[in-house]
């Protein structure tokens, strides 16, 4: 059996540890979780944007990973 999660905003973080940024795969530009809902599905976004999608101008420009 589990614990019950705590609930709140920084549930189970601890406030002295600075947060790692989420960073897309393709262009590299900082992301969040969008949480989701009963009728909705959790989202990953750009936090510039705000859409899932990258930039297309941000694509021209990220670094080619060599594969």
């Amino acid at each position: 059996m589990t614990a019950p999660r705590p609930v709140g905003d920084r549930a189970g973080r601890d406030p002295e540890r600075p947060r790692i940024p989420l960073l897309c795969p393709r262009c590299g530009h900082e992301q969040q979780v969008v949480p989701g809902g009963p009728e909705r599905a959790v989202k990953v976004v750009h936090v510039g944007t705000g859409r899932e999608a990258c930039e297309p101008g941000d694509l021209a420009r990220a670094p080619d990973d060599g594969s």
